[in-house]
């Protein structure tokens, strides 16, 4: 009996330090060449995106590094485009790196999402069939070695972090979906934007969101700006919702076409983002 009591408290010991070392701290050493400058990025976040959405890019292995934090709540969208706004807003640096969920294949893509002094309208990316070293992918952990090196972008980073929990919390279609708030939120805004009521869509839309409208209204006209929105909502969103993916305080909406509108929650609502 007193074996096996040494052996069952050993047992324990071994689970917790494996649980203690899939939980550990991140190690990060990475450099980003961007038209001559080069910066130092140590903060790393790494999701699993298990493409809920059903997007064409299937699942992917997420690795972002920035040169400041960037939120789960900003990066676990089944895009990158909140992710790419708030760094833009904030002015850092930040690149997204995509890759075999399994970390068999070794190719992988890199977006430059923001650094200073690049320009916002223009799309910076690299991709290769061998960018990592080594990659060893766990359901915990995650850790590699990878370079990319072109004439616009260079980046060197050798890691081991955690990855990071980002659990779907609702997956709805059909009536519940369109029953949702999210979707009525979006839908609401969508309805605001098609009479160009900035004012009433601002209830249903992040203030990031509603600088960029304002901002396009300023540069394009009232015409065109309305115009523009018409024709980018549509008339029935009943009709083109498909699903509903939330996970935590964000929410996809996927659209026909494989359109996704990204929400995210305030403490007044959804707000389309």
């Amino acid at each position: 009996m007193k074996m096996k009591h040494l052996a069952g408290v050993a047992a324990a010991a071994c689970a917790l330090a494996a649980v203690g070392a899939s939980a550990g701290p991140s190690q990060l050493d990475a450099k980003l060449t961007y038209n001559g400058q080069t910066r130092a990025l140590d903060h790393i976040l790494v999701l699993q995106y298990g493409n809920e959405e059903g997007l064409e890019s299937g699942p992917k292995l997420r690795i972002l590094l920035s040169d400041r934090e960037i939120p789960l709540g900003v990066a676990g969208g089944a895009t990158s485009s909140r992710a790419q706004t708030y760094a833009r807003q904030a002015g850092f640096t930040a690149v997204l790196i995509t890759a075999d969920p399994t970390g068999r294949d070794r190719g992988a893509s890199a977006s430059l999402l923001h650094t200073p002094g690049m320009d916002p309208r223009s799309f910076v990316s690299a991709s290769s069939t061998d960018a990592f070293r080594a990659l060893q992918v766990t359901r915990e952990r995650a850790s590699g070695a990878l370079s990319f090196d072109n004439t616009t972008m260079k980046l060197a980073a050798k890691f081991d972090a955690p990855v990071t929990a980002n659990t779907v919390t609702a997956s709805l279609t059909g009536p519940a979906a369109l029953a949702s708030p999210p979707v009525k939120a979006l839908a609401a805004y969508r309805a605001a934007l098609r009479k160009a009521d900035l004012e009433t869509a601002g209830k249903f839309a992040t203030a990031a969101r509603m600088k960029t409208l304002r901002d396009y209204r300023a540069q394009a006209g009232e015409q065109a700006f309305r115009d523009a929105v018409a024709a980018a909502v549509g008339d029935d969103l009943a009709k083109t919702v498909k699903r509903l993916i939330v996970r935590g305080a964000s929410a996809s909406v996927v659209l026909e076409g494989k359109e996704v509108d990204e929400l995210v929650q305030e403490a007044d609502g959804w707000k389309v983002d």
